[in-house]
């Protein structure tokens, strides 16, 4: 997306660097060690209203500006007697007898696996269960021999399942693990997730018994602080949307970004509000929908 920009647009030049993540990245645009960010509706909208992980406020107001993919948490186990009454996540122990892992504490991916058990009825997650923090290959691979439980997985875009979840899967047996709640449950929290259903025939070879999976999803996406002007926010959006098969072919994951995506994933939340130049042009493309939150009705 960097080098299009930057052959396309006669206004930006970017350059792509390497961050501790989506989380991160809000608190680095507002320290200004970057100006902008790939991240994701959930970090703008927690960094905005200083929820977990940040505590307060990062200092500069983070938006919303072209959501391009979609990441679709939901948990597996591995089969076996010990395991095999587990069908949703009520029936998991809340004794510490069951190991599971939901990658590395302090990503979108951890707070979103507390916050689907808490849409399911289950506080106190850290205090009811053996959860560990380790990095999604190491995850991986002590859910395959058996050190290991229950992870959460995510696809992606509805598209794709991770490397790392696909050669866990070639060497165990999985069962999902449901989550307990559904779109309208989702709908009416206060939690900046989107309900989404991935295809279970990801999972290839796997008897997963679902033709779809629940899943917490966000939408990851660029975001800008407010400070950036309204004409590069609307340069940025109107070069990717113009070019959109050439960020399309830069990798699968990106075969679903576009304007129809665009429309489907921008967060309708009142901490999310959408960055001015964005807005202008989803307006003129007639790709506004209800319920998102102007940068003007976020500011009051």
């Amino acid at each position: 997306m960097a080098q299009l920009i930057s052959e396309k647009s006669d206004s930006i030049s970017m350059s792509a660097q390497t961050t501790g993540g989506t989380a991160a990245n809000p608190r680095l645009i507002a320290q200004g060690d970057i100006d902008i960010a790939q991240s994701t509706d959930w970090a703008v909208a927690r960094s905005n209203s200083g929820g977990d992980p940040y505590g307060e406020p990062v200092g500069k107001t983070m938006t919303q500006v072209l959501p391009f993919m979609t990441l679709e948490y939901y948990l597996v186990r591995r089969t076996g007697d010990a395991l095999e009454g587990i069908e949703s996540v009520s029936d998991i122990p809340q004794d510490g007898s069951v190991s599971m892992a939901f990658g590395q504490r302090g990503g979108t991916n951890y707070f979103a696996g507390l916050d689907g058990f808490r849409l399911s009825g289950i506080d106190n997650v850290e205090d009811k269960y053996d959860l560990q923090s380790m990095s999604w290959g190491d995850q991986g691979a002590q859910f395959a021999d058996g050190r290991l439980d229950m992870m959460m997985v995510y696809g992606v875009s509805r598209e794709v399942l991770t490397g790392w979840a696909q050669e866990a899967g070639a060497q165990a047996d999985v069962a999902v693990v449901n989550w307990e709640f559904d779109e309208s449950d989702l709908a009416n929290s206060d939690l900046p997730y989107t309900y989404i259903e991935t295809p279970a025939s990801l999972w290839d070879g796997q008897d997963i018994r679902m033709d779809s999976i629940p899943a917490v999803g966000v939408g990851y996406e660029t975001i800008f602080p407010a400070e950036v002007s309204e004409e590069l926010g609307y340069e940025f959006v109107r070069t990717v949307m113009e070019d959109i098969d050439a960020v399309r072919e830069a990798s699968s994951v990106l075969s679903r970004a576009g304007p129809d995506f665009a429309q489907e994933f921008l967060l309708p939340s009142p901490n999310a509000p959408v960055h001015p130049g964005a807005e202008k042009y989803y307006k003129e493309q007639d790709l506004w929908k209800d319920g998102l939150t102007t940068l003007e009705e976020y500011e009051g």
